[in-house]
């Protein structure tokens, strides 16, 4: 069986999961990669959101109370082999080293990183990266190699990482 390929178009879509699109229409988006199941924030809540797991790349389809996808975020499981791929811009972002995927976004955006190069934020697309604080050099090669490639991304709808708005002068 070939990798299930998940292309991320940003500020519009990952995969068929469209940014905007009903909590309903999200569910069956979200079927074409497995089982999606519905997801409350805690024990007893309405169901707002929709999981996906155990396919290698997990997934969490964010609607919240708007009912509508705000953000699509796509986590790699590190102890399954991976049945999917994850592009961004053509990037592999769960497979191409993390210092390449930063060095070819900052070629053409503004990349804003943090944490010493695990978080990465490209506001003009809002897509946000991370990945689990590298390890100690004296680890061996097979846990460094663990912690080279970024482990989530996020894709998220226009100005989803623009500042909060600053009151006016005088306002409270």
């Amino acid at each position: 069986m070939s990798p299930l390929e998940i292309e991320l178009d940003p500020l519009r879509a990952a995969g068929p999961v469209l940014l905007g699109a009903s909590f309903e229409e999200a569910g069956r988006m979200l079927a074409v990669w497995g089982t999606p199941r519905p997801y409350a924030p805690y024990p007893g809540a309405e169901p707002l959101d929709w999981r996906l797991m155990g396919s290698g790349v997990d997934v969490h389809v964010f609607c919240g109370s708007a009912g509508v996808v705000q953000t699509v975020v796509i986590y790699r499981d590190f102890d399954v082999e991976p049945r999917a791929r994850v592009f961004l811009l053509g990037m592999d972002v769960f497979s191409t080293p993390a210092e390449q995927v930063i060095t070819e976004l900052r070629a053409r955006y503004e990349v804003e990183v943090e944490q010493g190069d695990c978080d990465l934020v490209v506001p003009g697309l809002s897509i946000g990266m991370s990945r689990s604080t590298v390890p100690c050099p004296d680890d061996d090669q097979e846990t460094i190699d663990r912690y080279t490639c970024f482990e989530s991304v996020l894709i998220a709808g226009p100005g989803y990482y623009d500042p909060p708005p600053r009151p006016r002068n005088g306002a409270s």
